[in-house]
């Protein structure tokens, strides 16, 4: 099998992201791994705009997310989007977000499709929905 692509996307934590404890709360995490998915899919071309034009984009199916360590104000972090699989219509992603020394502090699994806004259904990935998200064919 060949190596699928991975997509990466350095952030700080900001004042914003904290809540009342001084850290990253939990929903706010998966707001930071869809920033680096758009981030990766937008620089291979795969934007808003040809998501409009087009009629088709992406839709998570199911998400879960293991938490490792605190993210806490102005850490700098490095999260990596890597396609494990995709299989028909379903595809599985790993996103980490990672300390500048490589720890990891939070790893998540997103399932997810390529959604036809027309016919409100799930459909094949595209050619160039396969390449925005690093696909890589044997």
């Amino acid at each position: 099998m060949a190596q699928n692509e991975i997509g990466s996307y350095e952030l700080v934590i900001r004042e914003r992201h904290l809540d009342t404890f001084g850290h990253v709360n939990n929903a706010t995490y998966f707001e930071m791994l869809e920033e680096a998915r758009w981030e990766l899919i937008s620089a291979r071309g795969y934007d808003l705009a040809y998501i409009q034009k087009c009629k088709q984009g992406p839709v998570i199916l199911e998400a879960s997310i293991q938490f490792r360590k605190e993210l806490v104000l102005r850490k700098k972090v490095n999260i990596t989007t890597e396609l494990l699989e995709y299989k028909n219509k379903i595809g599985t992603l790993e996103q980490k977000i990672c300390f500048e020394n490589g720890e990891v502090a939070a790893k998540a699994k997103l399932v997810f499709g390529l959604f036809d806004l027309r016919q409100r259904q799930l459909i094949e990935p595209t050619d160039e929905w396969k390449r925005a998200i690093g696909f890589v064919e044997d």
